[in-house]
């Protein structure tokens, strides 16, 4: 039963997610974990609280740990484009190739404009000698990363 002015878990977890994006942009990975970990004991079925956890441990190269936190973001919410693109990246850096291929194709059914899936996409085609198809990945990142950035410049500049 909640009460007026008491945040719901939910809420209480993704104000402990935010708390922890901060520390983590700061480098302060220790305090990030400590929040996030706060974050998940208050609602374990939160899904983005267990996806910014395997971002940080793959920031820090721990990608077996970032994959298996992947993993549990991903059983919550199956379409969570962007655990499934983590997921890709965390495959790569394992060199699980024709896995980081299938999880990019995943996170891309569902998020056609994330550049980082097409290049993780890219670069795994290239690993298992399809350069061809490597080659069309790589420019539709390319064209994704310069779209995103003169979006980007339109909002610096409001032109």
């Amino acid at each position: 039963m909640h009460t007026e002015g008491v945040l719901l878990p939910e809420k209480e977890a993704v104000e402990w997610v935010k708390k922890g994006k901060l520390y983590a942009g700061k480098k302060r990975f220790k305090e990030a974990r400590k929040a996030y970990d706060k974050a998940v004991a208050i609602d374990p079925g939160y899904a983005g609280g267990w996806f910014v956890k395997a971002e940080l441990a793959a920031e820090q190269g721990a990608f077996e740990e970032a994959l298996t936190l992947c993993d549990k973001a991903l059983s919550i919410d199956p379409n969570y484009a962007e655990a499934w693109s983590k997921k890709g990246l965390c495959l790569f850096s394992l060199e699980r190739f024709n896995e980081a291929i299938t999880a990019c194709t995943r996170a891309l059914a569902l998020d056609g404009n994330d550049p980082t899936a097409w290049y993780i996409k890219g670069v795994s085609l290239d690993e298992i000698g399809k350069p061809a198809e490597a080659q069309e990945a790589f420019g539709k990142s390319l064209e994704l990363e310069i779209i995103l950035d003169m979006e980007a410049e339109k909002k610096r500049t409001g032109k």
